[in-house]
């Protein structure tokens, strides 16, 4: 499987990552199995969160990893509080980081990240108002507390390399322009059909980070969802929905499942790093490797997806 350089870390991570959102979603048997397959298929980078499974996506990685603590690049992240006082607290931070390292069952992790970075409550106290940034507000991005918490964390040793994640393309390029870190990953942004993280990935790798791209299989694009197309949900426009159509007949003249096609439009991309699949079970995550080896598609191909992308 290809590697691709770990940003300017000196590292080099697998094109392919396996991600823990869904790593319970089965069972947690199935989670572990599909660690051990990530492994075995020579995935070397690994990203969870104490949102992912509540909490015990973690627990999954620390029993799947544990008999082997090298040789692999494990991300976590910090958020997700109750208490918008939490994330201005260095100590708050801090003892969920040490919550993840028990989980993990580890003493450090290589990537440390704020959870949606996108998100106002993360640079600042103004608790009046809870969403994504606002355009008009003026935030100090760079001394924010939380950001200052991973700097520490990261001078103990206790990370090697810190970093921002988000899920809104415009509102992750505003932090990124303002912060010096080392990984940047967006998710919702980069798939068969969208193609936000084109105006950030950019910078990203402008400013050396690391590019991380998750959840290309969202909205119906792991398998081909009939229902999306004879009862369009709310967030699907009449051109989207157009779109949709076109992409699962594309999928079905290519022969190909609509994830392995996934993957190997998104290998084909230079703008990330690494692709981050959520896999419950050993067979999805086995699917997603083979396809990556496979390569990127056909030119004709990859360019009828091209003309699909409308976000």
């Amino acid at each position: 499987m290809e590697h691709r350089p770990y940003g300017q870390t000196g590292k080099k991570a697998s094109i392919i990552g396996l991600g823990g959102a869904y790593l319970t979603a089965s069972s947690f048997a199935d989670g572990v199995a599909t660690v051990h397959k990530a492994l075995d298929l020579g995935i070397t980078y690994f990203d969870t969160s104490p949102m992912y499974c509540s909490g015990v996506s973690q627990a999954v990685l620390g029993e799947g990893l544990k008999d082997k603590k090298d040789g692999y690049l494990l991300a976590t992240k910090l958020g997700y509080f109750s208490n918008p006082s939490r994330f201005h607290s260095p100590e708050a931070l801090t003892t969920q980081f040490e919550e993840n390292l028990r989980l993990l069952r580890r003493d450090n992790v290589d990537t440390l990240q704020l959870h949606e970075a996108d998100f106002h409550h993360w640079w600042s106290t103004d608790t009046s108002y809870k969403g994504r940034l606002q355009p008009e507000t003026d935030y100090n991005f760079n001394d924010a507390p939380a950001l200052q918490t991973l700097r520490q964390l990261q001078a103990e040793g206790r990370c090697r390399f810190i970093g921002i994640s988000g899920n809104t393309a415009d509102n992750m390029s505003r932090v990124l322009n303002h912060v010096d870190v080392n990984t940047f990953l967006l998710a919702f942004n980069y798939d068969l059909l969208r193609r936000g993280a084109r105006t950030a990935l950019p910078i990203a790798k402008a400013k050396g980070c690391v590019g991380l791209v998750g959840a290309i299989f969202a909205r119906g694009l792991a398998v081909p969802q009939p229902t999306l197309i004879e009862s369009p949900p709310s967030w699907m426009t009449s051109e989207l929905l157009e779109n949709y159509k076109k992409i699962f007949a594309l999928q079905a003249e290519s022969g190909m499942s609509l994830a392995t096609l996934g993957v190997r439009f998104m290998v084909g991309q230079n703008e990330m790093d690494t692709i981050i699949i959520g896999a419950k079970k050993p067979a999805e995550i086995e699917e997603c490797v083979n396809a990556a080896e496979q390569g990127p598609l056909p030119n004709d191909l990859v360019q009828k997806i091209e003309s699909l992308g409308v976000e």
